[in-house]
């Protein structure tokens, strides 16, 4: 089974659970710029648990590549920022329940997530692959039979893992990338599979330099996340991000919290 097929079944299935869970939800509704702008505050959904794209500094408050580029998207608006936390599995369900106006949480760019929310141009995105320390011989996925692979429920890397993993590997559904990287560090899975930028988290929180990408999955591109028709926020964003791109700022963002320069990104 390819890839693609893999990621079509995974996905269906990920959509009937939410499906269901929504039941009793409130309706999406569509949000505008004006109401946003008359509220005096736009609600920002980010998991803080994901460094460097969102984290908690030594002063305890929000931080990140992401956190400040709410900040600046709050400045353009004119309002105050609100930052409601999110994780990975709970992201797309706090948007469409109405507990946040925009999603702006390394929410990959996939067809399935579309049927679901409005994809806004890319800001950002990072490579995929499986990470273990040095000293485990993994040069792709035949190797990680009879291995515990820890990956995060319902995050990009997640249908990666499951098209390649062959079926003496044991994959482990952990729920953020905190709890991700602990099982990692800790010896309670032999790998992950996670983006690029995990080792170097590693090393600069814990010290440990034994940690590295072992083979590459994919690629993703993220873009922030707005309810089905609201096509007025969705322009204003987009604008917004161009605006961004165009003056180096959002590189020059990128550069200081992310540490590597911001890949080329594409438009929709």
């Amino acid at each position: 089974m390819t890839i693609f097929k893999q990621f079509g079944r995974f996905t269906a299935l990920a959509v009937v659970g939410l499906a269901a869970a929504l039941v009793s939800a409130p309706m999406a509704k569509a949000q505008t710029v004006d109401e946003i702008v008359k509220r005096g505050k736009v609600l920002v959904a980010i998991d803080t648990t994901n460094a460097p794209f969102g984290t908690v500094n030594e002063k305890m408050e929000p931080d990140g590549y992401e956190v400040q580029l709410a900040k600046r998207m709050a400045t353009a608006l004119g309002v105050q920022l609100e930052i409601v936390p999110v994780t990975t599995p709970n992201r797309i369900p706090f948007l469409i329940t109405n507990k946040a106006d925009i999603l702006l949480a390394t929410l990959a760019v996939t067809p399935q997530r579309a049927l679901q929310v409005m994809y806004t141009i890319p800001y950002g995105g990072v490579k995929f692959g499986v990470l273990a320390s040095k000293d485990k011989k993994i040069a792709g996925p035949d190797d990680l039979k009879g291995l515990k692979v820890g990956v995060i429920r319902g995050g990009a890397a997640e249908p990666m893992i499951t098209a390649v993993a062959p079926k003496e590997a044991q994959l482990v559904r952990l729920d953020d990338p905190s709890a991700c990287i602990q099982a990692l560090v800790s010896g309670q899975v032999d790998a992950i599979a996670e983006n690029w930028l995990i080792p170097a988290n590693i090393a600069k929180t814990q010290g440990s330099q034994n940690f590295e990408m072992k083979f590459a999955l994919s690629e993703s591109h993220f873009g922030m996340g707005v309810r089905k028709g609201s096509f007025d926020l969705l322009q204003w964003i987009n604008t917004f991000v161009y605006a961004e791109r165009l003056s180096g700022e959002l590189a020059k963002l990128h550069e200081k919290y992310v540490g590597v320069p911001l890949p080329a990104l594409s438009a929709f």
